[in-house]
């Protein structure tokens, strides 16, 4: 089914309709990493890529602001669910992953479901943005965890893990 998603025109209406108009730590150079994240965990997390995908963009696509805002993801979830079947297909167990993970994402921890767990660890693995290393005690999946122990024994500081992460190999 991916194929039938232009992922460039779903970004670009997503971005263009955020709710917030300055330059936000959860918009898109944050989906693009969490995009990234996910698809360097999918191949060990068996996870579905289509899905990991369209998290990237939902999950704080409808964030209020980069503060307190808990209902943002249940907002980006319901959003999902709006342009179903408009802006992308999906089947209905890949929708309920979508929805359950971007509803989900700031308040479960784990799930035990690899494709809702990889969800959650590509967007931990991107906390560096905001100054926060990934913690290996809160990711969801064994690989997430493995390089949140990687990031601290490396003394990777929060301001490069995206540059560390990008040198790892798929």
């Amino acid at each position: 089914m991916s194929e039938t998603i232009n992922f460039a025109a779903l970004q670009e209406f997503l971005d263009n309709q955020r709710s917030t108009e300055y330059i936000s730590v959860h918009a898109l150079d944050h989906w693009n990493q969490v995009e990234f994240n996910g698809l360097l965990l999918a191949p060990h997390t068996g996870a579905d890529i289509l899905v990991v995908r369209l998290f990237s963009l939902f999950h704080d696509s409808r964030r209020l602001n980069d503060y307190e805002d808990p209902e943002h993801g249940e907002r980006g979830a319901e959003l999902a669910k709006e342009l179903r079947n408009k802006m992308f297909e999906l089947s209905d167990e890949q929708f309920d992953l979508l929805y359950t993970a971007c509803k989900n994402h700031t308040h479960v921890h784990f799930t035990g479901n690899p494709t809702i767990d990889t969800c959650f660890d590509a967007d931990r693995l991107d906390l560096g943005r905001v100054g926060i290393l990934p913690n290996p005690d809160k990711m969801a999946t064994a690989y997430g965890k493995k390089l949140a122990k990687k990031i601290q024994e490396e003394n990777v500081s929060f301001y490069h893990v995206r540059e560390w992460l990008s040198k790892l190999e798929f």
